[in-house]
């Protein structure tokens, strides 16, 4: 049953993110690599989304400020919990550590582009603070 849930799972997995990778190791060592860089990509929309706020100075982009650090701690729980779960489950398995760093990478560009769009947008014609992050090949990944 272990090696039919196995090869269901790698055959609906997203295109591999580490294309010259032939061993586990180096996969998992690729994806974290590719993680810490859409990390750091999302603390820096974060910085800016913090910063558009503060320099607001009013009482709703202060009351903001406290509620988007909060949201950011508790995606950061989310993120945690839910990748989580995912190694739990996939746990007897090589590829389960794969599979969460594939769902963190996942989660935190879309957290980034969440951020883009909620607090680095505006609703009229003044020009975006960042650039949109690329979420195509999020939205096609499992179309094939």
């Amino acid at each position: 049953m272990a090696a039919l849930l196995f090869a269901l799972a790698l055959a609906s997995a997203p295109k591999p993110s580490c294309p010259d990778a032939r061993a586990t190791v180096e996969v998992n060592e690729c994806l974290n690599e590719a993680l810490k860089g859409f990390d750091g990509e999302m603390k820096r929309y974060y910085e800016a989304a913090v910063k558009r706020l503060k320099a607001e100075q009013s009482p709703a982009a202060n009351d903001a400020v406290s509620g988007l650090v909060r949201a950011q701690e508790v995606w950061r729980a989310y993120s945690d919990a839910e990748c989580g779960a995912l190694h739990d489950y996939w746990r007897e398995g090589t590829i389960r550590t794969s599979f969460e760093l594939e769902c963190r990478i996942r989660l935190t560009r879309l957290r980034t582009f969440s951020l883009w769009r909620d607090w680095l947008t505006y609703p009229d014609s003044t020009p975006v603070i960042l650039p949109r992050p690329d979420l195509d090949d999020l939205v096609s990944e499992r179309e094939h």
